[in-house]
């Protein structure tokens, strides 16, 4: 390994912080700067990473232009959804690599932008943090599809179910105008659909939608808070995902994918956090039948893994990005990656609003 240091600047110290500490673990990885338009989430977030990473000479900004002129090499994009490629468009002029959370873009003209922008700048690097990719059984489900034990995939399914508990229900709980309030959940459905794609090698091409008009929270009535999408596949396969940011589940991810020579699905009885696999192979007889599915106990990390920051997830996907700069190679998860597991979700709330008319996914 390379003793290359990359220097890496965080923006949007929300979700930022989170990442950010996650450089601490990795040898190729120095942080040098942070920046927060709001002072507070700046202080806050500043106290906290000058003391994870132990460097007192940590320097903070308000202004991201001035951010952008301080000694970096790469960008952690972290701010609200909707200003991902505006942030990530100045980082990338100013010679800037990208780590980008996700959505990646928040319409079609934005997909076309980001494209244009990455394609601009070949010398550079962007990966969307898409950190549910990472997630250990995710990346045994990708190793066991690529060894044919799926066989040929022809449906796949995923549930997001991420909701407050309605004691908390608040005007206040979200700042006015915080893209959380007015956002269509089924917008928000890379956790489910970026796993899926990268289990499957495919892409959408198409999508019905349906949101349903029962609001859960009051104080969001702009809201659509839940969506169903029935994407097909370029491969031929059929994709079903839910996404809801409604009561009365708290939080989880469900998955299941079924080949013609197995199906997997995580057990739905725990967390994702700590639910095993639960697998059916024609490779492995006498699982076939609905008593009998093999229970591979592997969760979102693999044991003796450092679990913290989303099972694991975060510090895998910050060191992948690490070690893609270092070495010089092109993340699974690239702007066309990022764009393919972003963009149906703006189609399908699209296709809602026509009443579930099908709806192509256009090609950028």
């Amino acid at each position: 390994m390379s003793d290359k240091i990359i220097k890496v600047g965080v923006v949007g110290l929300g979700r930022g912080t989170a990442i950010a500490r996650c450089l601490k673990g990795v040898k190729n990885a120095k942080l040098v700067s942070v920046c927060d338009h709001n002072p507070a989430i700046l202080k806050s977030g500043y106290e906290e990473l000058s003391e994870a990473v132990n460097d007192k000479n940590l320097i903070q900004f308000s202004d991201y232009d001035e951010f952008l002129k301080s000694d970096i090499d790469a960008v952690i994009v972290a701010t609200e959804a909707v200003y991902h490629v505006p942030i990530a468009t100045k980082a990338m002029n100013a010679g800037k690599h990208v780590l980008s959370e996700i959505p990646a873009v928040n319409s079609l003209q934005e997909a076309k932008e980001l494209k244009a922008l990455v394609n601009a700048h070949p010398e550079l690097t962007y990966m969307a943090a898409e950190n549910c990719c990472y997630w250990a059984f995710i990346q045994t489900w990708k190793k066991m599809h690529e060894d044919g034990l799926l066989g040929e995939i022809a449906y796949a399914e995923a549930e997001y179910l991420h909701a407050l508990n309605p004691d908390e229900f608040s005007p206040t709980y979200y700042p006015e105008g915080h893209w959380r309030t007015y956002q269509p959940a089924i917008r928000y459905l890379t956790h489910e659909l970026g796993p899926l794609l990268y289990v499957m090698n495919d892409k959408v091409v198409s999508v019905t939608c349906m949101e349903a008009d029962v609001h859960y929270d009051p104080y969001t009535p702009e809201r659509k808070e839940t969506g169903v999408a029935l994407f097909k596949t370029a491969k031929g396969a059929v994709i079903r995902l839910l996404v809801s940011f409604g009561a009365y589940t708290a939080y989880d991810h469900n998955y299941r994918i079924c080949g013609t020579r197995g199906t997997l699905e995580t057990d739905r009885r725990k967390v994702v956090d700590e639910a095993h696999t639960l697998a059916s192979l024609h490779s492995v007889p006498g699982t076939f039948g609905a008593n009998s599915k093999i229970d591979i106990p592997v969760t979102s990390s693999y044991e003796g893994e450092d679990s913290s920051g989303h099972g694991g997830a975060d510090g895998k996907m910050v060191k992948d990005f690490i070690n893609c700069l270092v070495e010089g190679r092109r993340p699974e998860l690239d702007v066309d990656f990022a764009i393919n597991m972003s963009l149906p979700g703006i189609i399908a709330h699209e296709s809602a609003v026509q009443g579930g008319m099908p709806m192509e996914i256009p090609l950028v």
